[in-house]
């Protein structure tokens, strides 16, 4: 696995049998095959954003999202009809996906640096504040609050 490029993982899982992907679904103990295999290709979508050096922060997915999750609820994420407008296809939908497939002291760690990195922004930047970088990001106000919440 470590010769495999993360983009490969995503289609080696997708291709793989239907028995196989639910057996290594199992390790991740909140999701089946199907998300597991949405979740990949989100990830997959965001890494490559990260790998060719475009804006990060504000891209958003045209064609996949994430499921709809316990925390979306939980998070009380608005919805326009049946659709949660926020944690879908944004960067949000990356962390919503890390806290149902990491560890979590892993998730923690993950979530304490994110946290680190955007107040450190909002500490050297005065033109944008802290409202409009969680919205351009399509964080909720209350998302530090993700890992309070059981999956």
């Amino acid at each position: 696995m470590k010769v495999l490029s993360f983009g490969n993982i995503s289609h080696t899982y997708q291709y793989l049998p239907n028995s196989i992907q639910v057996k290594i679904s199992k390790a991740f103990n909140r999701v089946n095959e199907q998300e597991l295999m949405r979740y990949l290709r989100v990830l997959t979508k965001f890494r490559n954003v990260c790998a060719h050096n475009e804006r990060l922060f504000s891209y958003k997915l045209s064609k996949e999202d994430i499921p709809d999750t316990s925390l979306h609820k939980k998070l009380q994420i608005s919805k326009k009809g049946n659709q949660f407008l926020l944690g879908k296809r944004d960067l949000f939908c990356v962390v919503i996906s890390l806290r149902y497939l990491l560890q979590k002291v892993d998730f923690e760690r993950f979530k304490g640096k994110l946290g680190g990195i955007i107040k450190q922004y909002l500490v050297n930047t005065t033109h944008v504040t802290e409202s409009d970088l969680l919205s351009k990001m399509g964080f909720p106000p209350n998302w530090k609050k993700i890992s309070s919440y059981r999956l």
